[in-house]
């Protein structure tokens, strides 16, 4: 421990710097996470709106393909 009192102030300036330090690297990585998250967020909404978007395209060409066999069917009723 030093013994001066500019001794002690330039401990105490070392340990609140370092101090800053740690909370500034927690800062990051958490910053980090939260990036992180907002990535994986994202893209499983990307997923699922392209899920829906083949979803929809399926049901659409299976309609289409179910008109033309009625199509097919019913001309060769009259």
């Amino acid at each position: 421990m030093a013994d001066t009192l500019k001794g002690k102030l330039t401990e105490a300036g070392n340990a609140i710097s370092e101090a800053a330090s740690k909370v500034g690297n927690r800062i990051a990585e958490k910053a980090e996470e939260v990036k992180d998250w907002g990535k994986q967020k994202l893209n499983q909404a990307s997923n699922r709106v392209d899920e829906a978007a083949e979803k929809a395209k399926n049901a659409d060409e299976e309609a289409r393909v179910d008109e033309q066999e009625k199509a097919k069917d019913c001309g060769r009723c009259g």
